[in-house]
């Protein structure tokens, strides 16, 4: 698999949390600010235990792409999804060559954009929430050794039998928001 496609998911897996959780007001805007990044103004996280944490799920991302189908980034407010961003990742091997830069930023821009003028409709109260992110695999992580122990040390491990094999939770639901990512 290509750096840039892994690039890409990584990035707006990165970008799609941060913006989820500024304007779901699960951490004080105190924690984020504002930053430039594909041509659109953003919320960042600021250097904070928070950001470092957000920093190791996306190490452990990058570990664990070849195995993915799809990542959920859920909000939850008294144990009750409110939103729920999904992250659908096609790989096509026919069509695996190297694509651009420009294309990849236009691609990740689009797919920013989107979600962002779909969380523009939302109306956001001060009740407190949480948020958790869910790897959803292919099942081929019974295949290899090292990326097992990612899993049992990181993860906790839940098997689903009706649309995915396994799905692995980490502790938003965004009504018809499916973004679909790959080289079709």
């Amino acid at each position: 698999m290509n750096q840039q496609y892994i690039n890409l998911i990584t990035n707006l897996f990165s970008l799609s949390l941060v913006q989820l959780l500024y304007k779901f007001q699960v951490y004080p805007t105190e924690c984020f600010h504002q930053k430039s990044a594909v041509g659109l103004t953003l919320w960042s996280l600021k250097q904070s235990i928070l950001s470092e944490y957000v920093d190791k799920l996306i190490q452990q991302l990058q570990d664990l792409i070849c195995i993915l189908e799809g990542i959920e980034i859920q909000v939850k407010q008294d144990n009750k999804i409110l939103t729920t961003c999904t992250i659908n990742i096609v790989f096509n091997q026919e069509n695996n060559e190297q694509f651009s830069q420009f294309d990849s930023d236009i691609q990740l821009k689009t797919l920013i954009y989107t979600l962002n003028q779909k969380l523009k409709t939302y109306k956001i109260d001060d009740k407190p929430k949480t948020f958790c992110v869910n790897f959803l695999t292919n099942g081929a992580e019974t295949q290899n050794k090292a990326v097992q122990e990612t899993l049992l040390q990181n993860w906790i491990l839940i098997k689903e039998s009706k649309k995915r094999e396994t799905q692995l939770v980490n502790s938003l639901h965004m009504p018809n928001l499916d973004i679909l990512v790959g080289l079709i």
